[in-house]
């Protein structure tokens, strides 16, 4: 697929796609992501609530807040294929969804109480301008949860990151050209895959300066619990594989 800098529809290319429905938080899978349980921590109630899931993905996050009592709940997806999975979990629930790319799509002014993205924002290149749109989309008192790759993480190709110890067993993940912001190119399942480094400041900052009051912030280690399910997620406390943010506009 050639890199022409337009946004990349990976899940709806078949190689991707396959190999992505292997992972474990696939489908129904979602509530056993590493980081699933601090993202949920952060979500306010979405009783009565105007709910947007950016990059909502086979649905799992939006559906969920239909049953939770969300009285408009609108996911946002390039992919074909993830759009339908959605709209068959989400049957007989008040969901609709919208084939856009986060970076294009377009909704009028103070539309949602409540917008989320779950790992979908690392793919958009223009991070001030997105953050400027959804407060623009949030009525006054809204609130903006998400998470993304944690810059630590995604500093570098997630490939190279882990040293080797003398054990064989990787103990240190190597930071490098952290304050150099922007593209980095991946091999994820496929070749070219496209996402955007940015330091936590500059993420915090672009929040503050589009009228937001940053909340909570999280970066989520395993805990005794994970562990007892996850022994193999032992190594994620060497380095922190997501962060995650809640802030409420200020107007």
């Amino acid at each position: 697929m050639a890199d022409t800098g337009a946004p990349r529809n990976l899940y709806d290319d078949a190689a991707f796609f396959a190999g992505y429905s292997r992972l474990a938080r696939f489908g129904d899978g979602w509530s056993a992501a590493f980081e699933h349980t601090a993202f949920m921590s952060l979500l306010p109630s979405p009783a009565g609530s105007r709910v947007l899931d950016l990059g909502c993905g086979a649905g799992q996050l939006v559906a969920h807040l239909a049953t939770e009592g969300a009285r408009l709940a609108v996911g946002v997806d390039l992919s074909r294929r993830m759009l339908a999975l959605a709209r068959e979990r989400a049957g007989g629930m008040p969901v609709s969804f919208v084939r856009a790319a986060i970076e294009g799509v377009a909704f009028a002014p103070a539309s949602f109480d409540l917008v989320l993205s779950s790992l979908a924002v690392h793919y958009v290149p223009d991070w001030e301008g997105l953050c400027a749109r959804i407060a623009a989309w949030l009525a006054p008192g809204g609130v903006f949860v998400y998470s993304t790759e944690h810059p630590v993480y995604l500093s570098r190709a997630t490939a190279e990151g882990w040293l080797p110890a003398a054990a064989g067993i990787p103990n240190a993940w190597a930071l490098s050209r952290y304050g150099e912001e922007g593209e980095r190119t991946e091999r994820w399942i496929v070749d070219g895959v496209r996402k955007y480094h940015r330091m936590v400041s500059t993420q915090l900052n672009a929040l503050i300066g589009a009228g937001f009051v940053v909340e909570r912030v999280l970066e989520p280690m395993p805990d005794a619990a994970m562990l007892a399910r996850r022994p193999d997620w032992a190594i994620e406390s060497n380095r922190p594989f997501a962060l995650l943010v809640c802030a409420r506009l200020s107007r």
